[in-house]
């Protein structure tokens, strides 16, 4: 059964769902006729109307206009031939005259005689007036001759005469009244597909396995330098001192919390501001940083180093309170976007957001993020165990 795809109101994308429901929903009006749908084998996302004959709804086909009068072409022959009088001949008394001079026998045929020239008679209701004629006398001098009015007649045939107009198309958004095959590069970002969201559960797992990037790079600068501070100070007195408090102490700890910032900062807004828009912890769970309100623009390299600054200050200040606040705006905002993100006007979006394969994007947690999270719940599962064994020895050893 064939499984559709559908953007909703919001330009959520929607779905999957069988050919049933979706004709439920368009006449339920969950949809209309311009909702962008997709379904396998399409190269990109369409708009219903496209579609409806698959979908076997009624499509509206817009009436074919009537055409518009046409004039006769009077084309010069060997033999001098009668005419019958046409609208141009019926309002211009001049070209009256002038046809009058280029057949001598006009004046032996009553029967053909043209309409005086003091009285204009209307033209048909289905004809307009052609462009190109003379509507006044006084623009045709009197010595017009046959090549003259040859040409003045030329000029009142169809090809002259207005246009019928165009047949009325169904509008489509702006991003998709192109087919695929005359995109100008497969590499074009598609604006008007919907965007999903990253949620609160893809963060956490990008998260962690970013912690355990940034963590392992501080300890394999920390761990050496504090080596190299301790082998440098006075062995003798090194033991005083960090008993002591003294200057050793400080400075491996002013040292520690430092790199333990540093590291982590410009990793965020090199690796973010990057073409990839995301860090390692991010690629993996299959998202990235965009701007908001941009259609999928990069954060550039001091607002992402501000994004994470503020993330910090956030949840440092607040006791860990805003991070809760963070994780819940996360799961349940509108655009899944934290305290950070509305600090410095970003969104994390599926890394397929604002492409040209929109219909690729991941509704959920994907793999990479399952696994994470599982072992990472596993592990402090474990850690909390042996807190509590370790708790529970050290009471009974106390008593």
């Amino acid at each position: 059964m064939t499984q559709w795809y559908y953007a909703d109101a919001q330009r959520q994308r929607q779905g999957p769902v069988d050919t049933d429901t979706l004709r439920a929903r368009l006449s339920q009006g969950i949809i209309d006729r311009s909702s962008l749908v997709w379904r396998e084998g399409l190269s990109q996302w369409v708009a219903l109307s496209e579609i409806a004959a698959e979908l076997d709804v009624d499509t509206p086909v817009p009436a074919t206009p009537e055409p518009s009068g046409y004039a006769p072409v009077m084309a010069p022959t060997s033999h001098p031939q009668a005419s019958a009088p046409t609208a141009d001949s019926e309002s211009n008394p001049v070209l009256d005259r002038s046809a009058a001079t280029t057949n001598p026998n006009a004046d032996s045929q009553p029967d053909r005689t043209l309409p005086p020239a003091t009285g204009h008679a209307p033209a048909p209701a289905d004809q307009a007036p052609l462009p190109g004629s003379v509507s006044q006398p006084d623009q045709a001098g009197p010595a017009a001759t046959p090549a003259a009015f040859q040409a003045a007649t030329l000029d009142a045939t169809p090809a002259s005469a207005d246009p019928a107009p165009a047949a009325i198309a169904t509008p489509l958004p702006s991003a998709w009244d192109t087919p695929a095959a005359a995109s100008p590069a497969s590499a074009t970002a598609v604006h008007a597909a919907p965007v999903v969201y990253a949620g609160l559960w893809r963060r956490l797992a990008a998260s962690v396995l970013d912690s355990l990037i940034t963590s392992f790079a501080v300890y394999l600068i920390v761990i050496p330098l504090v080596f190299l501070l301790a082998l440098g100070a006075d062995m003798s007195n090194a033991g005083a001192a960090l008993d002591e408090g003294g200057g050793v102490t400080i400075a491996i700890m002013v040292l520690s919390y430092g790199i333990g910032l540093a590291i982590p900062t410009l990793y965020f807004a090199w690796m973010q501001s990057s073409r990839y828009q995301a860090s390692l912890g991010k690629l993996a769970c299959g998202i990235k940083l965009v701007r908001a309100d941009s259609d999928g623009a990069r954060v550039g390299f001091w607002r992402n180093l501000l994004r994470y600054l503020a993330y910090m200050l956030i949840s440092v200040l607040t006791l860990g309170i805003g991070m809760i606040v963070s994780a819940f705006m996360a799961w349940r905002g509108e655009r899944r976007q934290a305290l950070h993100d509305k600090v410095c006007d970003t969104l994390v979006v599926d890394r397929w957001a604002f492409t040209d394969q929109p219909e690729r994007q991941t509704q959920g947690l994907d793999t990479v993020s399952i696994v994470v999270l599982a072992i990472y719940g596993v592990m402090l599962l474990v850690s909390i165990v042996v807190l509590a064994f370790v708790l529970v020895a050290i009471g009974m050893g106390q008593s």
